[in-house]
Order: C-alpha cells, then structure tokens, then sequence
C-alpha cells in the first residue's frame, strides 16, 4: 500500500459509517458481486452528505447503489468507494396529499404505506418494480401505465457544486431517464404529490400483483436487461431470434420472458455478461436494432459499462 492509499484509508475508517472489504452480492438482485474496497453506509441526512463528500473530495473510482436491482457487478469486486443509500429512510407527511421521501425507501413500502392507505393514483404504474425511490427516481422507473416522476413535485440532490431543489416538469423526463440528476449526483430525497381516486386502488395493486407472477419469472434477477426500442418490445426481439432458455453456466435468458436473464445457479459474472452481449449481437444481426441495457454493469476497475460505453461511475 503506497502512502496515499493508507491516508485515503485512513480517511474513510474515521468515519463510522464506512466499512472495508465490504461484500456486494447481498446489496444486489442478482445476488452477483465481490467486495468494494470501501462502502459507505450513512443512516441520516447528515451522514448521507458527509459520504457524499468523502466522494467528491477522494481521488477514488465509485457508485452510488441504491436497492441493488438493476446492476450486475463484477465478481472480483470494485476497487473504490461503494455508497449504499438504502439505510436513509426518512419520511414526513407534508399535508394536502404531499409527501417527503428519503431516498433510501423502498418503492414498494411507498405503495403499500402511502398510495394504497390513502387510495392515491398511481397503484397500477409504480405496483411491483423492486428498489429504491431514489434508484426508481433516477431510471423514471414505472409500467405502460405511468411513472414515477409523475407524481413527483420536487427532488433533492447533491452535487459537487452543494445541494440543489429542482422542480419536477415534463421536459425533464422521458421513457426510462430523466435530465434533473446526472451520472455523479445524488438524489437524496423528494416530495411527491398525489392525487386520490375514484376508483378502488387496493383491487388494481392485487391484479398488477397476480399479473406479475404469472407473467414475469420468479428469482434472481435485474428484471428488464433492456430497454424497449421506439416502437418494439425488447423480450419479442429476443424471442424472435430463438433465445429464449440460452443457457451459459448458471444464467440463463427466462424461458418464461426474454428479458429477463437469471442467476439460475450460482451464475458468474462472465456468465450474464456473456448472455447480455449475446443479445445484442444477435437482436442487432436479425433487425439491425442496438437494445440498450436497463441493468448498470460495473466492473472491477470503477467502469460503468452500458451500449453507449460511460465511463463514469454511477450505478
């Protein structure tokens, strides 16, 4: 360890929130990734912007990860800094339907605690995608039926410039990204503003439910690889081309839907990466169509690798 590694080190230990040699796999839904050097894991706003800071002050590759469902990591790890964002939870209500969310809580917890006790909009477009609002905020996350910044008022970052609010309108956002929050910021929190419904919500969120289990494949996984191309459906794409069951090692492309590949057994990954690549040839050979990944793939070295090649660090 040269001399500058050990004062980074020394910096990120005396905090007591950061922890070494800290293992990615269980953060994930691939249940895929080997240890971050270092990973901050604040609980408060306070240590959320500290971790933040430690960031932009060190000279060190990182990621932001939120709920972990939508990155595949390398095995061997990621030599730098992971910031976990999932422990910062917190939550008020603000009255007149408004709310304040911190990024760290889960999606879900937000349906069942908030849209579906007040019979809010919204049920059928945010119903089942895992992870965290923060994670669902920076992918607009949502259905065929809405998304997230739909209901969003405003959002709270961080950026090496300090903090910002920025106010949620529909220039800022499009199918699956968003224009309020770049690669090496931070969504902290947010305030969302529902509407209640007419209609009973708690029968849309069991249909949206039993809908996803019987259509969708049960176990480790990111859930879509793909985005959707203008005008086509990633999963008949790749149907199309007969690789629904492709099989390498222990992933495999879901037989039951083609955009989802799995973590079947014990799956590298070299295993996953091999079948994502695997479809882009072939879906690009047969229609002349590049899919774009909706999963982050993060490699050892601080890489973030997606069809367009960033190399920049967020995941």
């Amino acid at each position: 360890m040269t001399q500058k590694e050990s004062d980074y080190k020394n910096i990120l230990m005396s905090f007591p929130f950061c922890q070494p040699d800290y293992l990615l796999a269980p953060h994930t839904y691939y249940k895929i990734g080997g240890p971050a050097d270092f990973a901050l894991i604040p609980k408060n706003e306070l240590e959320l912007e500290q971790s933040y800071h430690i960031l932009q002050r060190l000279p060190l590759p990182y990621f932001i990860l939120g709920g972990g469902t939508n990155v595949l990591i390398s095995d061997k790890g990621f030599r730098g800094v992971v910031l976990i964002t999932s422990h910062f939870k917190e939550f008020r209500t603000l009255g007149n339907n408004r709310y304040f969310v911190g990024g760290g809580i889960e999606l879900d917890g937000l349906v069942k605690e908030v849209l579906l006790k007040n019979n809010y909009e919204g049920v059928s477009a945010l119903t089942g995608i895992p992870g965290t609002v923060g994670g669902a905020l920076f992918m607009n996350a949502g259905t065929i039926n809405g998304c997230i910044c739909e209901w969003t008022e405003k959002v709270f970052l961080l950026t090496s410039d300090g903090k910002k609010e920025i106010e949620i309108k529909p220039e800022l956002y499009s199918y699956r990204s968003q224009k309020f929050c770049s690669i090496n910021e931070l969504i902290s929190s947010a305030i969302f503003h529902f509407k209640k419904s007419n209609t009973e919500q708690k029968t849309i969120y069991e249909h949206y439910i039993k809908r996803r289990k019987e259509k969708q494949p049960q176990g480790y996984c990111c859930g879509s690889v793909f985005k959707n191309p203008p005008g086509h459906h990633a999963g008949k794409l790749i149907e199309k081309c007969g690789l629904k069951g492709t099989r390498k090692g222990g992933a495999i492309i879901s037989p039951i839907h083609a955009n989802f590949i799995m973590n079947d057994n014990n799956a590298t990954f070299d295993d996953v990466l091999f079948l994502i690549r695997l479809v882009q040839e072939k879906v690009y050979n047969k229609f002349g169509i590049t899919l774009e990944e909706e999963v982050r793939i993060i490699f050892e070295d601080g890489c973030f690798q997606s069809c367009q090649h960033y190399n920049n660090r967020e995941g």
